[in-house]
């Protein structure tokens, strides 16, 4: 991926959250949502984010869309840092930089039209010289996605599950981004609409050129849409390569862990399961030692003291693991 262009790049990006006692006196406690986090993402690449329920990756979507604000690291889009720019150039990039969020209803106002909402959109950015040509905008963005002029009018709660989600996509399409951080865009959807929804991200992104940072919890999902993978863990990445590379040589114990629960193609298919015992350490209060070091079958002594860092093992194959310093 060397020779592509680096949109955005994420460095050592950190994000903790106070959690106040329940009781008066009692003290405040930090939740490491993120810890340490470092990638980057390359134009027109889709970059596919999974791990369990509480592993961060929606929090480090809303901190590149800059609706969470890192405790400290930095975010940079096209060489600037997010959290630095100011005036026209910040309204710039936060139009640049778009987000599809995973309940496709609460996403919508369900007092407005779907023309409405998109138009709005347009409206806040500035975009259209006109209402007329706005409207049309929004048309465009409508048939882009597989509805027509008949869904201008209708409002959230007329439209179905996949068709709520196809009207989200056309808001963020119609001011023109340039990458999209998709928060589980099709969990909430029927598996039978997934598909069509996960083939027209595809369809859109091959026409616009656009960069994808997917963020799921579908295996799946991730494997059919991604070019490279993020495994995260508890605020933290555990490995990163190319969606190909990681599935067929899968290398940290956990990525091992996760890709073994998924079931086989074939009935007669044999498939070795490698679960993980114990509980998923508590991400508040202060972080001592590898994160997955109470459940890994290969911990040692210096794992339950030191967090590993991310070491490259060849051509970009990052693994956060002793085992292959």
């Amino acid at each position: 991926m060397s020779d592509k262009k680096v949109i955005m790049k994420v460095e050592n990006l950190s994000k903790e959250f106070v959690i106040h006692g329940k009781k008066i006196m009692e003290p405040k406690k930090m939740l490491h949502a993120l810890s340490d986090v470092s990638f980057e993402i390359y134009e027109g690449e889709t970059l596919g984010i999974i791990g369990e329920s509480g592993c961060g990756k929606s929090t480090l979507g809303r901190c590149l869309v800059q609706l969470h604000k890192p405790t400290s690291g930095t975010i940079l889009y096209e060489g600037e840092d997010l959290w630095k720019m100011t005036g026209e150039k910040k309204r710039e990039t936060r139009r640049n930089i778009q987000m599809i969020f995973q309940d496709p209803y609460s996403s919508l106002d369900p007092r407005k039209t779907a023309s409405y909402s998109i138009e709005e959109a347009m409206k806040v950015h500035g975009l259209g010289e006109n209402a007329r040509e706005r409207h049309q905008r929004a048309l465009d963005a409508l048939q882009e996605v597989g509805l027509d002029i008949q869904h201008m009018e209708r409002y959230p709660h007329e439209f179905s599950g996949g068709q709520r989600q196809r009207v989200n996509i056309a808001r963020a399409l119609s001011i023109s981004p340039k990458v999209i951080v998709c928060d589980e865009p099709v969990s909430a959807l029927d598996v039978s609409i997934q598909a069509q929804v996960i083939n027209l991200f595809k369809k859109i992104q091959q026409e616009r050129k656009l960069t994808y940072v997917f963020i799921s919890h579908d295996l799946g999902i991730i494997k059919y849409i991604s070019d490279r993978i993020i495994i995260m863990y508890l605020g933290r990445i555990m490995e990163t390569y190319t969606a190909e590379g990681i599935y067929a040589n899968p290398l940290h114990p956990y990525t091992r862990a996760l890709l073994s629960a998924i079931p086989p193609e074939s009935p007669f298919e044999k498939k070795e399961r490698m679960p993980l015992h114990g509980d998923i350490p508590s991400p508040i209060g202060d972080q001592v030692g590898c994160p997955l070091a109470g459940r890994c079958p290969n911990c040692t002594e210096r794992c339950k003291k030191e967090i590993p860092k991310l070491v490259d093992v060849g051509d970009h194959h990052m693994v956060a693991c002793f085992l292959y310093e």
